[in-house]
């Protein structure tokens, strides 16, 4: 009985140890599971870190890639500089256990095209040597047996894992990608087309730029207005000669010559002078007698009217009038010129007021062409005094400075837009006009940049008005920007002026400035370019400030080529100045 309740007891106290035995078992599989997930968790984790620093690596290496293109200089040079400039940013960034990624240039960076299919609405990609000019940067990043072009050897790049190894898997191989390109521009010119911007091509410019200089310039206007003569009138500044009678010599009568220069006159006789009267504007006479010779200059203090010469034998007309009589008002000058019978060319402006200009115009006497009637001082009356289309038509295709160097600069821009083919937009505001807002919209924001061209090279200076209303230029773009621009586009407008805002009558520099302001909320950004020493540059950088744009001054120098040089350089960098951005990588 003892040894049955013995046996039982025992039994019964064995049992126990048996199940803990068991859940060691499954308590130490337990850990071991626990364990492995821990440690691929871990390798999990690194890999997906290593592939953010990857990507980020590559991100980095393809945006300053993309900065080194330039559709402007040999692409060979930018294939060169594109691929530097990747791996070197790549070299910087570390990646997994490497201090920098290392790209092989000729796998793993890429130069093509990006070109808009207007058929499709879509964007047309293309990589290799022919897709030139270059507007597009791909680069690889890759952890795997990578050529190293410094050793020119493999290197093993796979990442090492940490606890894979215990499953056979030592490392991996990771690959990620990455495509940039310029972020789409929406941009409007807003361009000064006063009257100023003749300046460099007129007489009133002579002691700044030289005699030479402008008179050169005048010339190739005339050659570019087809080298147009009117009746008798010369190109080159020339005293007006008048021809009196012919000789007589059997009667006694000379022939005489008046070269007419305004308050002075030459007079020539094939005999001897004997007395000379001037009649001046102010209706005075000037008498001269008890000459001798047969030539003489005769000077009164204001302009010239009437002429009397008496030698030889010549008739006195009346009282002390005496000799042969030549007359010099507007419309007889006008009739010696031949010009009577010429239709004056133009809706503005006339002979008679012309020679005026010419006999009393400062700007052609420091010139030292006062009196000297001339096709060329015709051409700067257009230019000084009939500059808008309105008045003369046709100025547009003259080479005015600084307006041409402006239009040609604005070339620079439009071609390199064109050239990269980055998705632009580009718009035309002229801000001398006689509407409401002192501006015009000669062109809304359009993808077509060859349209743009002609409107802006088909102007002349003080197209529709003189005047220079800053605000409302930028107003008229803004509008533009607002109302027709892209969400997802860098919006900006290009302001130049050569002068002072002086329009509305009223505070336009206030005017200009509360315009930047609403600018700066629709986060369009100003570059400012203030052109010639007249140009108002504290406004200008006020503007560009205000919106976080640029401020440039362009001071213009020695010589017109220059000038054009410095405002084209601007011009340039405001093509070349523009945000990068990221395409998606299934591009």
């Amino acid at each position: 009985m003892m040894n049955t309740i013995k046996t039982s007891l025992a039994e019964r106290f064995r049992r126990p140890d048996s199940r803990r035995g068991n859940i060691i078992l499954l308590s130490a599989f337990v850990i071991t599971m626990v364990l492995g997930f821990a440690a691929f968790s871990i390798d999990i984790g690194y890999l997906a870190v290593t592939k953010g620093q990857l990507q980020a690596a590559v991100d980095s290496a393809t945006l300053a890639a993309a900065m080194e293109l330039n559709p402007n200089i040999d692409q060979s040079v930018v294939e060169t500089n594109v691929k530097d400039a990747a791996s070197e940013v790549a070299g910087l960034n570390p990646v997994g256990n490497h201090p920098g990624l290392l790209l092989d240039p000729s796998v793993d960076i890429e130069l093509g095209r990006r070109d808009w299919d207007s058929a499709n609405s879509s964007f047309v990609f293309s990589f290799g040597p022919t897709a030139v000019p270059y507007n597009i940067v791909r680069v690889t990043g890759r952890l795997d047996d990578v050529f190293n072009p410094k050793t020119g050897l493999k290197e093993n790049r796979k990442l090492p894992l940490f606890f894979a190894p215990a499953i056979d898997q030592d490392n991996v191989i990771m690959k990620v990608g990455s495509v940039a390109t310029y972020q789409p521009r929406d941009l409007v010119l807003v361009l000064d087309y006063s009257g100023s911007m003749n300046d460099d091509t007129e007489f009133k410019s002579c002691n700044e730029l030289g005699h030479a200089t402008i008179n050169t310039a005048i010339d190739t206007m005339w050659t570019e207005l087809g080298e147009p003569s009117y009746g008798d009138m010369p190109y080159a500044p020339t005293y007006l000669t008048v021809d009196g009678v012919p000789e007589d010599a059997g009667n006694n009568i000379p022939h005489i010559t008046v070269e007419y220069r305004r308050n002075s006159v030459e007079v020539t006789s094939t005999m001897d002078l004997e007395k000379v009267i001037l009649k001046d504007s102010n209706g005075y006479y000037l008498t001269f007698d008890n000459l001798t010779g047969t030539t003489g200059i005769f000077q009164d203090n204001t302009k010239i009217r009437r002429v009397w010469v008496e030698s030889g034998g010549n008739i006195a007309v009346s009282g002390d009038n005496a000799g042969e009589r030549f007359e010099f008002d507007d419309g007889d000058i006008v009739g010696y010129l031949g010009l009577d019978a010429v239709t004056y060319p133009h809706p503005s402006g006339s002979w008679t007021s012309f020679v005026d200009y010419v006999n009393d115009s400062g700007n052609v006497n420091e010139a030292t062409y006062r009196a000297k009637y001339s096709t060329k001082c015709l051409i700067n009356y257009w230019n000084e005094s009939k500059p808008l289309y309105s008045q003369t038509t046709g100025l547009s295709v003259c080479s005015t400075q600084p307006l041409t160097a402006a239009k040609n600069a604005s070339d620079v821009l439009c071609d390199y837009i064109t050239a990269v083919e980055a998705d632009d937009q580009v718009g035309l505001s002229i801000y001398t006009h006689t509407s409401s807002n002192g501006a015009y919209l000669e062109s809304g924001l359009t993808h077509d940049i060859a349209s743009v061209k002609p409107l802006y090279r088909n102007r002349q200076a003080a197209h529709y008005d003189n005047m220079t209303n800053i605000g409302g230029g930028l107003k008229v773009a803004r509008l533009e920007l607002e109302n027709n621009g892209r969400q997802d586009a860098y919006r900006v407008i290009v302001l130049m002026t050569d002068g002072v805002a002086n329009r509305p009558s009223s505070n336009p520099e206030g005017w200009a400035i509360q315009q930047a302001n609403l600018c700066k909320a629709s986060k369009i950004k100003i570059m400012a370019i203030a052109l010639g020493l007249g140009a108002d540059e504290d406004l200008m950088e006020e503007l560009a400030t205000i919106t976080g744009g640029k401020h440039f001054v362009v001071p213009g120098g020695g010589t017109i080529a220059e000038y054009e040089a410095q405002l084209m350089q601007v011009f340039q960098d405001i093509a070349a100045d523009r945000p990068l951005k990221l395409l998606p990588t299934s591009y």
